[in-house]
């Protein structure tokens, strides 16, 4: 086994939390930051600077000159990060956003004269770009800083946010960090073209790409260690008048209970009395304090599973081509992993209109969720927490290989180079052509895939790239379609949908789902499709500082979308440089997981639109 060099792994997944979390204050415009070019750019292009807190009321303009209590950190990055005009600005270019794949892995602040100092040349070279007028540095050194916890504690300092959640930030944040340096002591191996979907999902490194709670496993009860890929599956009896049921649950699931009975010597409860629902095993706790009604069964009255990227959603050996989504009530990012009543009731129900969408049938499987159980409570906090929902997997031809996407944007697996993104080292994408031409490809089928549920029938999906997955022709490589999951984050606009499908769906009162504009649905596919996914895509190839990705993507967009159309005006009209997109920190601190917080974000799709990029030989 390679020796792991624990400083080297500490500061690496420092930097990962650290770098998401100044990239999140900086895009959602919770903080001020600058560009400024080096003076000596032979280590880093240039620098941002992110402006610490009490500067957000100096509104619009700042004129005086930048003390260090004006600076919450700095950051060296390899190219400049997106910014606005600048005319006029004495402090460099305003940053719009930061992205933690622009940054070199450093994170420095501001301290007094005679404190611990990095490398003299990095320092005099930093502050010979912040100089005098327009900024007023005399008297202070700089230092590394890999506490994320450091970084969140200055932030807050000026911001009127309750104690409490303070504090629960924090902790999600150390969380995220200590997950993360787990993984980066022991990487998963480079999955290859043969292995299977579920050893692809297993390879996330360092999941969300920005995320600042990306890592983070917030468990209500002491458990410093749990393999989240390899969980076991209980069970509890219920009365079946508790029990909110669609579709053909019991059919499926109950034998599989028998079986696991079986093995173990012992009997279930009688089915004419009780249904047998699957719980994952990290639930049982909650089971037991919030239903009393559920009778846990015997722990070996159990079962193997394997989880997928997201966790929450498992796969059982005994039970193929079925993937069954759990609460699993542990907080994973900044939201407690649950199945909601509304999401429970609702897949099954919808997939029933899924032959009335319009899509290409050849280019996206969207995988139905066809069965489900949810606690019938009048409270959704209580009815959360007991639910199971069946989905049918999608099952690759011979010649295809599926791979959940968010695999192939991850980078530093055991067995491949540092900093090569999975995508490059498996695909082998090793020039500038190889790489534009799987782009091209990628985003072309992606487009004419993804995009005509919300052109046609005002359904956006959540097309993040752990909900999508690609069909790769084995031999070629070449990419022959896409494969959408999860139903539960759809944005949908009723009207449209009515009017397309001829059917009126019928959601339940309160569903986050439905929008009352068509407009309102179009930030949840750009976020997750443009900001996450394919930003993520083009910058693993090499694509985006010279503009070809973003070029592509507005090729095949414009190929797809209709003209006239509302999302022609909202994303490929010249006067659209802003788009409403999701806010996670902005969220986070209004401790807010349902209601989304959207804010203006650059609009990428627009981006180096007005330079001619050359498609590299």
């Amino acid at each position: 086994m390679a020796c792991i060099d624990h400083t080297s792994s500490q500061r690496r997944a420092a930097f990962a939390v650290i770098s998401r979390l100044l990239s999140c204050l900086v895009t959602e415009r919770i903080l001020r930051a600058f560009y400024a070019c080096l003076v000596d750019t032979s280590s880093a292009t240039g620098i941002v600077v992110v402006l610490s807190t009490h500067l957000i009321s100096e509104h619009p303009t700042i004129n005086r000159p930048l003390r260090a209590c004006d600076i919450l950190a700095i950051v060296p990055v390899h190219h400049p990060p997106v910014c606005k005009d600048s005319f006029g600005c004495n402090y460099g270019q305003p940053v719009i956003l930061l992205d933690p794949l622009d940054m070199l892995p450093e994170v420095y602040e501001l301290a007094e004269a005679g404190s611990e100092e990095i490398d003299k040349n990095i320092r005099d070279n930093i502050f010979n770009t912040l100089s005098p007028p327009s900024w007023k540095l005399d008297s202070t050194s700089l230092k590394s800083c890999h506490d994320p916890s450091r970084i969140w504690s200055n932030f807050i300092e000026g911001v009127v946010l309750p104690d409490s959640l303070r504090e629960s930030i924090r902790m999600e944040l150390m969380s995220s960090y200590d997950w993360q340096l787990t993984t980066y002591e022991s990487p998963p191996q480079c999955p290859t073209l043969n292995s299977t979907p579920i050893e692809w999902e297993q390879s996330l490194v360092a999941g969300h790409p920005t995320h600042p709670m990306h890592r983070a496993r917030m468990m209500p009860f002491d458990l410093p260690k749990y393999d989240w890929y390899h969980p076991r599956i209980r069970f509890v009896a219920i009365s079946r008048c508790l029990l909110d049921i669609f579709g053909p649950l019991e059919d499926i699931l109950l034998p599989l209970a028998e079986r696991a009975a079986s093995r173990c010597g012992r009997t279930l409860p009688a089915r004419n009395r009780f249904a047998v629902v699957p719980v994952h095993e990290l639930q049982v706790h909650n089971i037991i304090a919030k239903i009393p009604e559920a009778e846990v069964l015997h722990p070996d009255i159990s079962i193997n599973a394997l989880a997928q990227s997201s966790i929450r959603t498992v796969v059982i050996p005994e039970l193929p081509g079925i993937a069954l989504k759990l609460a699993v009530g542990v907080k994973i990012s900044s939201s407690l992993r649950t199945v909601s009543h509304f999401t429970a009731t609702f897949g099954p129900r919808f997939s029933a209109l899924l032959p009335r969408l319009k899509y290409e049938r050849e280019l996206l499987s969207v995988e139905r969720e066809f069965t489900s159980a949810v606690y019938r409570s009048a409270n959704p906090d209580v009815a959360k927490h007991l639910s199971v929902l069946l989905r049918e997997e999608y099952q690759p031809a011979p010649n295809e290989k599926l791979i959940v996407c968010a695999a192939l944007l991850e980078m530093d697996h055991l067995g491949s180079p540092h900093g090569v993104a999975a995508i490059r080292h498996v695909l082998h994408l090793d020039t500038p052509y190889e790489r534009v031409e799987f782009l091209s490809q990628y985003l072309r089928v992606a487009c004419r895939a993804l995009l005509p549920p919300l052109i046609y029938n005002g359904v956006a999906l959540e097309a993040h790239a752990q909900n999508v997955l690609v069909r790769l022709d084995i031999r070629s490589k070449s990419v022959l379609g896409f494969v959408y999951r999860d139903l539960g984050g759809l944005r949908i606009y009723p009207p449209l949908l009515r009017q397309s499908t001829g059917i009126d769906f019928q959601f339940l009162p309160g569903h986050c789902v439905q929008t009352e504009t068509l407009e309102e649905t179009f930030p949840k596919f750009y976020h997750t499709f443009v900001h996450n996914h394919v930003q993520r895509l083009i910058r693993v190839l090499d694509l985006h500082y010279n503009g070809i990705g973003w070029g592509l993507l507005r090729k095949y967009m414009r190929e797809v979308i209709p003209v006239g159309h509302a999302l022609e005006n909202a994303w490929l009209d010249s006067s659209s440089r802003e788009v409403p997109s999701k806010c996670l920190m902005r969220m986070r601190m209004r401790d807010s997981y349902r209601d989304m917080v959207y804010g203006p974000y650059p609009n990428m799709i627009l981006f180096n639109q007005d330079s001619v990029a050359q498609v590299p030989a």
